[in-house]
């Protein structure tokens, strides 16, 4: 890894920079012992509750963001299934249930999943961050840049999905949900 590539720090002419979303704060100097300071602050920042690093946690899902759209024909919603999180279709097609039967039936449906969906994704953001925070730690004590880029861990999420909901025999459906069915 090249010299000046640590995660939210900038190396300046004269000065090292911390920026993470809206916030920053300088150093002057350009020293091992200023870059040190620099690391030590980030990873305070890095410790608060509420701060997710991009690439390393996965979106809580709003049970007030839920969009279902008329096709005419169906309607539909957009999920991710609980194994790998692929995006994938719910439909309900207006010839099997009337629309005032099928779009409440389609609400319960995805509330559900969300709060499923949710439930794993703070165990998995949890574990992700203790991650992120470890190779941050190794930083400050190395003053090398040790931060890997991270993608979604597709093999964590199915085990806690296994762990938490059990086996996906058990379900008739790629969402895991068993009690609203349409």
């Amino acid at each position: 890894m090249e010299q000046d590539k640590f995660t939210n720090i900038y190396r300046l002419p004269t000065a090292i920079q911390i920026r993470i979303g809206k916030w920053q704060q300088t150093f002057n100097g350009t020293s091992d012992l200023v870059m040190h300071k620099a690391i030590e602050v980030r990873n305070q920042q890095y410790k608060k509750p509420n701060f997710f690093p991009s690439g390393w946690s996965v979106q809580l899902f709003d049970k007030n963001d839920i969009s279902i759209t008329n096709h005419g024909k169906y309607i539909q919603t957009a999920m991710r299934t609980m194994m790998n999180r692929k995006v994938s279709y719910k439909r309900i097609y207006l010839s099997r249930l009337p629309l005032e039967v099928a779009q409440p039936g389609m609400i319960a449906f995805k509330e559900e999943w969300i709060a499923k969906h949710n439930r794993i994704a703070r165990k998995y953001n949890q574990i992700k961050k203790k991650e992120f925070t470890r190779y941050a730690m190794e930083e400050a004590e190395t003053l090398y840049p040790s931060i890997p880029k991270n993608e979604f861990d597709a093999q964590l999420w199915n085990r806690l999905v296994v762990k938490e909901l059990g086996n996906p025999n058990k379900y008739d459906n790629p969402y895991f949900v068993k009690k609203a069915v349409v």
